[in-house]
């Protein structure tokens, strides 16, 4: 089991802490969101209404008689949201200002919900066309965490108790050590649940045998666990009724529930029909009752309701997303996450500090340079994107650019850990970590104008909120950087410490 815990920490941690990293950060992605995307920031004055918003997108757009997904504003993104399909089938964004309800200038970035939340799940290997390949690496490492999950209870044989020791004064190994222990025991619950709801949601990808078993293709087998109406186009032009009578009478059906989002099917066409889904932000479950209505006439077409097996399906896809109003909750979902992630990280460190006899030695430098880019290079990366986010002028390609540059950081990290192996080259990464953090909330104030004072003074939590976690967790980077400075008289944890109280 020891041998299990460590290697599999070894070949799978980077991977791992790259979904976990994505994934917590993917918790606060409509405020990153709006950080990132500074037109979306203004408070709302007024609100036109879904027609009038419908008829901006519908009119500004070529969308081709793909489906146009348009989202209310919120308090988290006060501005409506359209998504749709251009040309090449490239997945697009713009916003709609719900006061005016005139078109918004294009966000000229992915942003966190565009690019951090598919990473999370997918490892963007669509883009390579190879979506399904992203599914099955993420959910084999969601077997691996499993895996290392039982493994480290079983080995850790003193599990209540080293999870009230911390020895800082001993040892930096000790010290790393007790922190792996304890930030394990910690999360291992919200580990266990986090990874197993996320294998259940993408069960029928990676467990096919079952639906194939009863149903012709996965399609099939969607529609009938969620039915709804799936009509063709007529191939003649119509007029959409009003949407905004369609949501009081969906107002009226669900007792007073607002939408989600809603979605028009061909638009533009006779035969166009509108989908409507309820918000459960209130609720843990995700299981959103869907309203489908004729286009041409608003008439009600299809009341959805799921089974009780899709009802838990849906409990345990809220579970894992978290759409939650619940600013307590999406914390704890957001610190968890970041204590899953330190596991992460110091595990790699009480290796390398075990072997450091062995620094010269192959292995040693690519597990080193590997662990250090995958933990402290991927943050180092993602620092690097957010501030090109703020430098780079509006152009064509821009968001492609920010990827760029997010790749090309990610990658220096490595390269520079295969060069220059050692501790130095991970406290050069955290330096430069601290340093980028703090410089974040500087280049905002300098883009934008908005400031701390400006955006806390105007209620803009959202911005502030973000630069102030910038700000923060600079300051602890900074700190880790002077916790691994050279200590006189420390030794490496022996192995027979690490068997004792390898971490959960």
């Amino acid at each position: 089991m020891n041998l299990l815990h460590t290697w599999a920490g070894i070949l799978f941690g980077g991977l791992v802490f790259l979904i976990f990293f994505m994934g917590t950060i993917s918790v606060f992605d409509d405020e990153l969101d709006r950080w990132m995307m500074p037109q979306t920031r203004a408070a709302a004055t007024g609100d036109v209404g879904y027609d009038a918003a419908l008829a901006t997108v519908l009119g500004d757009l070529e969308v081709e008689d793909e489906p146009v997904f348009l989202y209310p504003p919120s308090p988290r993104r006060p501005v409506y949201a359209a998504h749709y399909h251009g040309p090449g089938d490239t997945h697009l964004q713009r916003f709609v200002d719900p006061g005016t309800g005139e078109m918004l200038p294009p966000p000229g970035t992915l942003g966190a919900g565009g690019f951090f939340y598919p990473m999370h799940y997918g490892l963007h290997l669509d883009k390579a066309g190879m979506p399904m390949l992203g599914y099955w690496i993420v959910g084999l490492a969601a077997m691996v965490v499993l895996a290392m999950s039982v493994s480290g209870v079983i080995v850790h044989r003193r599990i209540l108790r080293d999870l009230f020791s911390f020895r800082a004064e001993r040892a930096r190994g000790r010290a790393l050590l007790d922190l792996h222990n304890i930030g394990g025991v910690m999360a291992l619950p919200f580990l266990f649940v986090m990874t197993l709801s996320g294998l259940i949601i993408f069960a029928h990808m990676h467990m096919p045998a079952g639906v194939l078993a009863a149903y012709p293709d996965a399609d099939t087998f969607f529609h009938d666990a969620f039915p709804h109406p799936d009509r063709e186009p007529a191939g003649r032009p119509g007029a959409l009724a009003s949407v905004d009578a369609m949501v009081a009478e969906a107002d009226r059906i669900w007792g007073g529930g607002r939408p989600l989002g809603i979605g028009v099917i061909h638009p533009g066409d006779a035969d166009a029909y509108v989908a409507m889904y309820r918000y459960t932000g209130d609720t843990i479950g995700y299981d959103y009752e869907q309203l489908t209505f004729d286009g041409a006439s608003g008439a009600l077409m299809h009341h959805q309701r799921v089974g009780p097996a899709m009802t838990v399906y849906r409990f345990l896809t809220g579970l894992h997303i978290a759409m939650f109003d619940h600013w307590s909750v999406l914390w704890l979902y957001f610190l968890m996450g970041l204590c899953c992630c330190a596991v992460i990280a110091t595990g790699f460190l009480v290796w390398l500090d075990k072997r450091a006899q062995r620094a010269g030695r192959l292995g040693y430098r690519i597990v080193q340079a590997v662990g250090g880019a995958s933990t402290a290079g991927l943050a180092l990366a993602t620092v690097a994107m957010l501030a090109a986010n703020r430098l780079l002028p509006d152009m064509p390609g821009r968001a492609d650019t920010e990827i760029a540059v997010f790749l090309g950081a990610w990658g220096c990290s490595l390269l520079a850990g295969l060069l220059r192996p050692g501790m130095p080259h991970l406290r050069l990464q955290l330096g430069a970590l601290a340093a980028g953090l703090c410089a974040l909330p500087l280049l905002n104030a300098l883009t934008t104008g908005d400031h701390l004072l400006r955006t806390v003074s105007r209620g803009d939590w959202a911005t502030a909120g973000c630069d102030l976690a910038f700000i923060t967790f600079g300051l602890l980077s900074a700190g880790a950087w002077r916790a691994l400075l050279p200590r006189h008289g420390t030794t490496a944890v022996t192995r027979a410490d690490a068997i004792r109280g390898s971490a959960a």
